[in-house]
């Protein structure tokens, strides 16, 4: 009995490889005359603090998302309201994993503004987003803290205070880890430079802008989409660790880099 069950698997074994040898061709050639899908170039867009309670500042995007949809990306906008900033880095992470789900991803940008910098560097530095992240572009951001920070509560917005276990964590070690580029887009009236050490692109502060609507001007919009294709329309620094420190980012900031 063994010796004919065996033999039958070996008849049934002769015959599927028979059937594979057949259909194999016909499946290959139906698989190479399937055009390869593009991959999505992905970008995220992370606002800052909601205005007033209840607000968001996603609509400052609009114009922005407009632009980068009609040059091929897929935008993702992320509605965090910038006033507990470890729950927004969470909330990033979850975003980046549903925007990336199932699709063949060419390449993954963030661009933010303001404390959705921050709370968008956390996620690099922290959640692993520096491993799957290409382009990080900060617009606006007190990457060393904000004074400003330090007049709000815990849980609406003191996470920015520069004395902050949150920023002190941030800036431990390398500010710019991975294969990642980081890029910095700001006014010439900003309270922080938004310096940060190791590789970082520094594009020439932008005059008469305003913090609070800076992604909308189309100034920063074109300098966000040269950034995404690659290009370092500023000054490319590597600074040591440690030779940023938080009384060298403030108000005055530099005028140039």
């Amino acid at each position: 009995m063994k010796t004919k069950g065996y033999l039958a698997c070996v008849s049934v074994a002769v015959a599927l490889g028979t059937f594979l040898a057949v259909t194999a061709p016909a499946a290959a050639a139906d698989s190479a005359s399937e055009p390869a899908q593009p991959g999505q170039r992905i970008v995220m867009l992370i606002p800052g603090q909601q205005p007033s309670p209840g607000t968001s500042s996603l609509d400052q995007f609009d114009d922005m998302a407009a632009q980068l949809a009609g040059e091929g990306y897929v935008v993702h906008p992320v509605g965090v309201n910038g006033l507990d900033l470890i729950a927004d880095s969470s909330e990033i992470a979850d975003a980046v994993d549903r925007a990336t789900a199932g699709v063949e991803v060419e390449s993954l940008a963030i661009v933010a503004h303001s404390y959705g910098g921050l709370s968008s560097r956390s996620y690099l530095k922290t959640l692993g987003g520096s491993d799957i992240v290409d382009t990080y572009i900060a617009i606006g951001t007190p990457q060393y803290g904000s004074p400003g920070g330090c007049v709000q509560l815990p849980g609406f917005g003191f996470d920015g205070c520069p004395i902050t276990p949150f920023i002190a964590d941030l800036n431990a070690g390398d500010d710019t880890p991975g294969d990642t580029g980081y890029v910095s887009i700001r006014s010439d009236e900003e309270l922080a430079d938004g310096r940060l050490d190791g590789g970082q692109c520094r594009l020439a502060p932008i005059k008469d802008l305003v913090h609070a609507v800076e992604p909308a001007d189309a100034r920063v919009i074109d300098a966000v989409s040269g950034a995404l294709s690659g290009e370092c329309a500023g000054e490319f620094v590597d600074e040591a660790d440690g030779a940023i420190t938080l009384d060298k980012t403030l108000f005055p900031a530099p005028t140039t880099g």
